[in-house]
Parts: C-alpha cells; structure tokens; sequence
C-alpha cells in the first residue's frame, strides 16, 4: 500500500468518526427555562409574595435564605433580564 493510500484511508477514518453535525443553538430555550423555573409564580410581586409568606419575620437564622429568595426574585423575574438573555444569543 503507497503512502497517498495509506493518508486517504487515515483521512476517511477521521472524518467518519469525527461526527461533524451541526451545532444546534438551544440558548433561547435555556434562557426561558430558568426564567420559568427561577421566577416562583409569574410575576416579581407574586415571587417576593411567596419568599414574605415563607418567611414572614426576618431572624438571625433565616436571614441568609430570605435575601436569597428575594434576590432570585428579583433576579428571575426581572422582564429586561429575560429579554436581555433572549435577545443575546
């Protein structure tokens, strides 16, 4: 077997095993997903409703959740937050 033989099978046997397919975006579909899932009931105002009636006073032991709750409210459910993670493929 010749050397050019022996490249071309090498170089059939790369591009076989290479599975060159095409790289489907699924950013919008992410983006909307964690939307849905971060934003507790919709809306920002019945997200912090939810994080207020899950903690309804604010102590030394809880505190460190409740801002959390409220920050991934206003993380989540923030409209120019959604928008920019969509629009920003």
């Amino acid at each position: 077997m010749s050397a050019f033989q022996k490249v071309l099978i090498l170089f059939s046997l790369v591009l076989f095993f290479s599975d060159c397919q095409k790289r489907e975006d699924t950013t919008i579909q992410k983006n909307v997903l964690t939307y849905l899932i971060g934003c507790n009931g919709g809306s920002l105002t019945a997200c912090q409703a939810s994080c207020a009636a899950t903690y309804p006073t604010l102590t030394g032991d809880n505190y460190p959740t409740a801002t959390t709750c409220f920050s991934n409210c206003s993380t989540y459910c923030s409209v120019t937050n959604i928008y920019l993670l969509i629009s920003n493929k």
